[in-house]
């Protein structure tokens, strides 16, 4: 199956806002804060991460996007 260049974008966009979260959550546990304090913020950063990211890729593209990003798995 080749990959079309708008999914091309999505794929590549996922994984840059990916990219972000996961720094986002690093420089939050390198924070001067309560555990307490670092999990609420951790849990909205999730929350946020689940919904930026579904809409770019589905479940059944997940396969295609893995095989471009193989280091996300």
């Amino acid at each position: 199956m080749t990959k079309s260049k708008t999914q091309d974008i999505r794929f590549k966009l996922y994984h840059q806002l990916d990219e972000t979260y996961h720094q986002l959550l690093d420089n939050l546990a390198q924070a001067e804060l309560t555990d307490g304090e670092i999990g609420k913020i951790a849990q909205m950063l999730m929350r946020s991460r689940l919904e930026a990211l579904k809409p770019l890729v589905s479940e059944k593209e997940m396969d295609a996007y893995y095989e471009t990003y193989p280091q996300d798995r």
